[in-house]
């Protein structure tokens, strides 16, 4: 081994322990961490938190427990979020879905109501349909469309999410009908997929990954600037639909929440990032790293809540 290489590694582990030491000094944290999420069971967001807290072992000195609050489209587990504790022991795990829902209809709570702690990935979302579908191609699909108008059954995770706004979207860009139908998460839209309760589905590669490998779904596409690296995916843009979305992930607290608990989230998560075999995890899944500090993690949730509305008011769904 390279001397160099092999001094950068054993620098890269010092620091790693020493950052893991610190963060168990002083009062914060010394009990177990609940990550909160609206999705169901095998969907993208307990996908994501479920792995960031098996790789925050040894870097946060406590237990890190997932969970599951469905309903009223992130509602439910945003104001479980918001009414807690500003003490850094109740995060959330954060998508567009907590942007758009209190557009669409009215919430107790919204994402003002919450502290951005720390971004993490980007999330490439991608369209799939069963194994045995007639569909090879998203054109495939259209043209099926425009001779069945409203009768493909285009399913989605939660009202008023990112899959859920794709499928408005296909709609317009390619000038067709579809039946939109939703879910309480992305796990359970890839069972009635596979069970052909719905014709096809839109995603994230995560909540799919084993049933490809498995031979029991295709992906379409993906709906992304460029390919997904390494793969023969094509995107909806290299089909002739004009679609890319941008799908993040990352932490919230309630509003208010302790400053040094915010610092220690971001060491924390920058540190799990940094390490080889969470990197080969992500990776597997093609998510995108997109570490964001508080500051500008603040500024990007605010950016994104007026490009969502002003995209709802394009697509007619808002006026």
């Amino acid at each position: 081994m390279n001397h160099a290489v092999r001094a950068a590694g054993l620098v890269l582990v010092a620091v790693l322990v020493m950052s893991a030491a610190a963060l168990g000094q002083g009062t914060y944290p010394n009990k177990p961490i609940t990550f909160v999420t609206h999705s169901s069971a095998g969907a993208g967001g307990d996908i994501f938190l479920r792995n960031l807290a098996k790789h925050l072992e040894g870097i946060v000195p406590v237990p890190i427990v997932v969970e599951n609050r469905r309903g009223g489209a992130s509602a439910t587990a945003v104001t479980f979020v918001a009414t807690s504790p500003t003490d850094g022991y109740v995060l959330y795990g954060s998508t567009p879905t907590m942007l758009q829902t209190p557009i669409l209809t009215t919430t107790r709570h919204s994402f003002l109501d919450l502290a951005p702690v720390v971004n993490v990935f980007f999330d490439p979302m991608i369209l799939y349909v069963k194994a045995d579908s007639p569909w090879k191609t998203l054109p495939d699909i259209i043209n099926t469309a425009k001779q069945r108008p409203g009768q493909i059954r285009f399913g989605a995770a939660t009202p008023g999410s990112v899959e859920h706004m794709i499928a408005h979207q296909v709609q317009k860009v390619a000038k067709v009908t579809v039946q939109p139908v939703t879910f309480e998460g992305g796990g359970d839209l890839l069972l009635a997929t596979l069970g052909g309760h719905v014709d096809l589905g839109v995603g994230e590669y995560a909540e799919v990954a084993s049933q490809v490998a498995a031979g029991q779904v295709r992906i379409i596409n993906s709906f992304t600037a460029e390919r997904l690296r390494g793969t023969t995916i094509p995107t909806a843009r290299e089909q002739g639909v004009e679609i890319v979305v941008e799908k993040f992930r990352g932490l919230l607290g309630p509003r208010g929440m302790d400053p040094q608990a915010v610092a220690c989230w971001e060491r924390a998560v920058r540190l799990a990032l940094a390490r080889p075999a969470y990197r080969q995890d992500y990776n597997s899944v093609f998510l995108l790293p997109g570490y964001m500090e508080h500051d500008q993690y603040n500024a990007y949730l605010h950016r994104m809540n007026q490009t969502l509305r002003r995209y709802l008011k394009e697509i007619g769904v808002i006026k």
